[in-house]
């Protein structure tokens, strides 16, 4: 239908627009999905997850299913704690475990990270030592550990060597996966405006490289705790794993466990504080994850 004045078809009614949510600022934290949990119910059913795994223990424990000898009671190891918590046999063992695993892993630390950065930015070096990376990483690290007790013996400087061997592979290829992220249009761009090369690496291939060597320290850090414990459950050294083997031998499983929750626990430990050295080094990376 026209209007008899302007010949022309009158123009649609408007419909009013629906209301559009607020825009997120980046750094506010994770945004929670439709109809997902937020962090206060992530919490609660970890919790839950915890409190299940316990019941089950116990119900396993109570009804003589398994032996007590091989798996006691949580009350009869969550009982041992304050006998463990005043004796220093105790606390000397957790301060050797955490010695040789510190000393590995930041002797890999120190090596891996400047190697990986290396051999990520010139391709070159990545080319001519990346068989003798993929030969070297092969090998089982607790095979190893008789060559290691027959050149060092069982001392804590063959701990923490043991410790370096598992960590320095982690870190260097995680570095070197870093520092090759800087993608061609940046290299491009650095090469034609002559950036020398020491402030091409401060201000682009370490930036790029942070949040990747970060993962290689985080998952390290965690490693470094494992193999310390597992060299002192196969060797006479002290520490954790030492203690471990003890207790067994002597009968005290409750006492076993409560080391063994030990170990987890530091690695537990170990595993936040990366994780929150990674967000306070990183604040300048926007969130991962959006939804």
């Amino acid at each position: 239908m026209t209007t008899p004045t302007t010949g022309r078809d009158p123009a649609p009614p408007r419909t009013p627009k629906e209301p559009q949510p607020p825009a997120r600022r980046a750094g506010t934290g994770r945004a929670r999905g439709p109809g997902g949990p937020g962090r206060r119910g992530i919490l609660l059913l970890q919790l839950a997850a915890v409190l299940a795994v316990l019941g089950i223990w116990g119900a396993l424990a109570a009804a003589g299913s398994v032996s007590a000898t091989a798996l006691p009671g949580p009350g009869a190891v969550f009982a041992k704690f304050p006998e463990l918590f005043g004796s220093d046999v105790y606390w000397q063992a957790v301060s050797d475990t955490l010695r040789g695993a510190v000393t590995g892993f930041v002797a890999a630390a120190v090596i891996g990270i400047p190697l990986g950065l290396v051999t990520g930015t010139y391709a070159a070096a990545e080319r001519s030592s990346r068989l003798l990376v993929d030969i070297l990483r092969s090998f089982p690290v607790i095979a190893l550990l008789p060559v290691f007790l027959l050149v060092l013996g069982s001392t804590p400087s063959m701990k923490a060597m043991v410790v370096f061997i598992a960590c320095v592979f982690p870190v260097f290829l995680q570095a070197q996966y870093g520092a090759q992220a800087v993608t061609s249009m940046i290299a491009e761009t650095v090469d034609s405006y002559r950036i020398p090369r020491h402030l091409r690496f401060r201000k682009v291939v370490l930036p790029s490289a942070t949040p990747s060597i970060m993962t290689g320290l985080r998952l390290a850090a965690t490693t470094s705790v494992l193999v310390a414990i597992g060299v002192e459950v196969l060797t006479t050294l002290p520490g954790i794993g030492h203690e471990v083997v003890q207790a067994q031998q002597g009968g005290a499983s409750a006492q076993a466990y409560a080391y063994i929750l030990t170990a987890g626990t530091i690695g537990y430990s170990i595993n936040l504080l990366s994780q929150f050295a990674e967000r306070r080094l990183l604040r300048w990376r926007p969130p991962a994850h959006t939804d």
